[in-house]
C-alpha cells in the first residue's frame, strides 16, 4: 500500500518523484517498490517519460494533478512532441497516456548516445536543498543539445544515472547521487545563454496540443520580405541562409546543425528536430510566443506581391518600371499583370530535368477523392468487419499510397478524412459497441470475456471509454 506519497516539485521528472518516494519509503530493496509502483517490476524505469504503472501508482500520482497534465509538465514531451505534426503529437500523447511504451517511435527524438546519462546543476542541487530540503531531478537539466544551465550560467555535470542502455533496473534519488556537490564551473559565452534561455522557454511554455500549423512552414512564412525567399516569395535562397545562420551561431560551441539539407527539411516539413528548430526560429527573430503558439499570416507574400503589381499597373505604371520599383524579373511582372503568371508556370513545370513529367496535384488530389471517400467505409466498417481508426496513415496504408501523400499533396483528401478523425476513447466506444452488436446478432453472451476475444482490448481502455457507451453494467 502507498502511503506518504510525495508532491512534484516544479520541474521535476516523474522519475525524480519515484525515486524520492522509493528512497523515503524505507524498502531495503528496489524490487520491493518496484512491484508496489510498476505493472512490470522487472521493466527499467524510464528517467524521461513513464512506464507502465499499478492502479495505486497512478492514483497517488495524479492527487494533485490529472494524468494529461502530468505528462506535459513532469515529462520530456514538451521538448520532443511539440513541433511533430497533429495527428503524430496526438498518437504520441496518447501512447504516454495509456503507456503503451512506443512513445519513444512516434517522438522527435534523436539518435541517443549510448553513454547519456541524467544531469544536474550544482548551483541549483544547492538552492533546492536550502528551499525543500532535498534536491531532485529537474526536466530542463535533461535537454541533450544544452550543456549550461540557463539560470546560473555554469556546467551541467553527468550523473552516473543512464538514460538509455541496459543497465539494472532502479530508482535513484537524485539527493542521494549527487551528494555535496562542489560549486558550480562557470561554463558557456553569451550566445550559448541566449540560446539556452530560449530554448528553455520554449519548453516550458505551455503546450498547444491541438496546434495544426507546423513548424516547417510558419519558419518559411517568417522568411517572408527577407533576402532568404524571392521578391515573390516562390522561391528559397538557401545558401545565403545558411551561410548568415552560421555567421550568426558562430560561437556557439559544439554546434552541430549546419547542414542546408536539414534546414530545408525541416522547412519543407520532414524534420521536426526541437533545438534545431528553435536554433531558426532565434535566427529568423521569432519570438518565443509566436513560435509556440503559432499562426499563419492571413495573405502570403506571393499574393501581396501579385496585388501590388496589379495596383501599380492601375495607377498607370508601365511593366519595365514596376519590375525596377519591385526589383524583380521583367517577365514575371508582365505575366502576373496580364492575368497569365500561373499559366505560364504550370507550362514551365511540365517537364522536370530529364524530361520526367510533373505532377498535377489539384487534378490528382480530385481523382483520388472518391478512393478514399471508398477507403474511409471499409475502414469505418459495415457491422460486419471490426472497426478500425481513421487516420491519413491508415487510409494511405489501404490504398498503397507513399507516406505523407495526403498530408502534403492532397488537401481535399486531407480534409475528408479529418471529419472522421475522434479521439482515442472514442474509437474504443465505437469499437467497443461494435462487439457488442457482433455478440448479439450471434446469440451469444455479451460479457468483458467475450468482448476482449473480439476487440482485444485492455480492460483498462474499455473502463476509459464507457462514459461514452451504454455498457456501464458489463464493468
Amino acid at each position: 500500500m502507498i502511503v506518504q506519497f510525495p508532491s512534484f516539485y516544479p520541474d521535476e521528472l516523474v522519475y525524480s518523484l519515484l525515486a524520492r518516494y522509493s528512497a523515503r519509503s524505507g524498502y531495503l530493496r528496489y524490487t520491493f517498490a518496484a512491484e508496489e509502483l510498476l505493472e512490470r517490476p522487472g521493466a527499467r524505469p524510464d528517467p524521461e517519460f513513464v512506464n507502465r504503472y499499478t492502479a495505486q501508482a497512478v492514483e497517488a500520482m495524479t492527487r494533485d494533478l490529472c494524468w494529461g497534465e502530468m505528462i506535459e509538465r513532469h515529462t520530456m514531451f514538451p521538448y520532443y512532441g511539440r513541433f511533430l505534426p497533429w495527428e503524430r503529437r496526438q498518437q504520441a500523447f496518447d501512447a504516454l497516456v495509456h503507456m503503451r511504451g512506443n512513445h519513444r517511435n512516434l517522438l522527435a527524438m534523436p539518435k541517443q548516445k549510448p553513454n547519456r546519462c541524467l544531469r544536474y546543476c550544482p548551483e541549483c542541487a544547492r538552492a533546492d536543498r536550502e528551499q525543500y530540503g532535498e534536491t531532485y531531478w529537474h526536466r530542463l537539466h535533461q535537454i541533450p543539445e544544452l550543456s549550461v544551465c540557463v539560470f546560473h550560467h555554469c556546467r551541467l555535470e553527468a550523473s552516473g544515472v543512464p538514460v538509455v542502455g541496459r543497465n539494472r533496473p532502479d530508482l535513484v534519488c537524485a539527493e542521494t547521487e549527487i551528494g555535496e556537490a562542489q560549486p558550480g564551473i562557470p561554463w558557456g559565452n553569451a550566445t550559448e545563454y541566449r540560446v539556452a534561455e530560449y530554448v528553455a522557454q520554449v519548453f516550458l511554455a505551455d503546450l498547444d496540443r491541438e496546434s495544426r500549423v507546423e513548424a516547417g512552414e510558419f519558419l518559411h512564412a517568417r522568411m517572408g520580405g527577407t533576402p532568404y525567399r524571392s521578391v515573390r516569395g516562390e522561391q528559397r535562397n538557401m545558401a545565403r541562409f545558411r551561410e548568415d545562420f552560421l555567421e550568426f551561431y558562430r560561437e556557439l560551441e559544439g554546434n552541430r546543425f549546419t547542414e542546408e539539407w536539414k534546414m530545408q527539411k525541416i522547412l519543407n516539413g520532414y524534420r521536426y528536430h526541437p533545438y534545431e528548430i528553435c536554433l531558426m526560429g532565434m535566427f529568423l527573430g521569432v519570438t518565443v510566443p509566436q513560435l509556440v503558439n503559432r499562426t499563419l499570416p492571413e495573405r502570403t507574400q506571393e499574393q501581396d506581391f501579385d496585388e501590388t503589381v496589379r495596383r501599380l499597373r492601375e495607377q498607370g505604371l508601365q511593366y519595365p518600371e514596376i519590375a525596377k520599383r519591385l526589383n524583380a524579373p521583367y517577365d514575371t511582372v508582365k505575366s502576373i499583370g496580364e492575368g497569365r503568371y500561373k499559366k505560364r508556370q504550370k507550362n514551365t513545370r511540365e517537364k522536370k530535368k530529364g524530361g520526367i513529367p510533373g505532377y498535377d496535384w489539384e487534378t490528382i488530389d480530385r481523382e483520388t477523392l472518391p478512393a478514399v471517400k471508398e477507403a474511409i467505409r471499409k475502414l469505418w466498417g459495415n457491422g460486419e468487419t471490426r472497426p478500425k481508426k481513421i487516420t491519413v496513415h491508415a487510409v494511405e496504408t489501404l490504398l498503397g499510397l507513399p507516406s505523407k501523400r495526403i498530408s502534403v499533396y492532397l488537401p481535399l483528401c486531407r480534409k475528408e478524412i479529418e471529419r472522421y478523425q475522434e479521439t482515442q476513447e472514442e474509437y474504443w466506444a465505437r469499437e467497443a459497441s461494435w462487439a457488442v452488436d457482433r455478440l448479439q446478432k450471434e446469440g451469444k453472451t455479451v460479457n468483458w470475456t467475450n468482448i476482449r476475444k473480439l476487440t482485444n482490448m485492455r480492460r483498462r481502455d474499455f473502463l476509459a471509454c464507457q462514459d461514452l457507451t451504454d455498457m456501464k453494467l458489463l464493468a
